[in-house]
């Protein structure tokens, strides 16, 4: 399937930007279109409740409501910006045409921030978000799993050094669940046009490794010639340091995987590491649940 249509929230500047060029760099040689999206919290109703050390509520909604206006000004400044300095085309979605060449898109809304990002999210290809570094808020790694548990779709986390384009060289981190499936799957556009597949398997020492050989399989009759690495990790391991490491050596420009799997065993092990990458990632990281 090709990535033709990319969700990027808009709720903070620097992780917005961050996200934004990444889209950018994916799709500024194709043919698809961007859609960058800003939520605005909806503001306390204004009553004359007076608060018990002074002043009344209608001061705090008004000086609220006008953080907000400032955030959305900012936030479509610098989506203007982007696509001015890219050579982006700026146009609605459902005026995009694929003689366009990669084109974008602003829109705004208000309401629950998580319930309305991850419903706008469910029409297109996949989200991109900046993973959640040390500063980030709450918010940012609220809204990634969100994403991840509601809209159905795959969520790109794109590292604050960026995304130089296409990825060339990708990892896949396969324990057979439901989860690592789809990703393969919502990802196989991408490992179809890779220049090199790895799958990354991780067994205690004293389990059976697991089976990669039906997941490469499918990968062959899709074009993709994968390699498979099979890691084991001992009792006194960190599993996530030590899945990390293995990753990082293999240096990907992407790394595919599925987010929070179920059973206590792939939970321990791909559910930390899901929480680990969505605030450390050094890497891109397409994840799907």
């Amino acid at each position: 399937m090709a990535l033709k249509s990319i969700f990027i929230p808009f709720f903070e500047e620097k992780s917005a930007e961050t996200a934004f060029r990444a889209a950018v760099a994916l799709r500024k040689e194709s043919k698809g279109h961007l859609t960058a999206v800003h939520i605005r919290s909806r503001p306390v109703p204004a009553t004359t409740v007076y608060f018990p050390l002074g002043g009344v509520s209608t001061e705090f909604t008004e000086s609220f409501q006008k953080a907000e206006d400032t955030l959305a000004d900012n936030l479509k400044e610098l989506f203007t910006k982007i696509c001015a300095d890219t050579g982006v085309g700026v146009v609605p979605l459902e005026e995009h045409k694929d003689e366009h060449g990669a084109t974008a898109s602003w829109s705004e809304g208000e309401g629950d921030v998580l319930m309305e990002y991850a419903l706008q999210a469910t029409a297109y290809d996949f989200s991109i978000l900046a993973a959640a570094g040390d500063d980030a808020s709450p918010m940012e790694e609220s809204i990634a799993e969100s994403l991840l548990f509601e809209s159905g779709r795959p969520v790109l986390l794109a590292p604050a050094s960026g995304l130089p384009g296409a990825p060339k060289k990708i990892v896949v981190a396969w324990n057979g669940s439901q989860e690592a499936a789809r990703a393969v799957a919502a990802s196989l556009s991408l490992l179809q046009s890779a220049e090199t597949v790895t799958v990354i398997s991780v067994r205690k020492a004293d389990e059976p490794f697991i089976n990669t050989d039906d997941i490469t399989a499918y990968l062959r009759l899709h074009g993709v010639e994968a390699a498979r690495m099979k890691v084991e990790v001992q009792d006194n391991e960190n599993v996530t340091a030590r899945l990390d490491k293995e990753i990082r050596q293999e240096q990907p420009d992407l790394l595919v995987m599925g987010a929070y799997s179920h059973s206590r065993w792939r939970e321990a092990v791909l559910g930390g590491f899901t929480r680990h990458m969505i605030h450390e990632a050094k890497m891109p990281v397409l994840m799907m649940r």
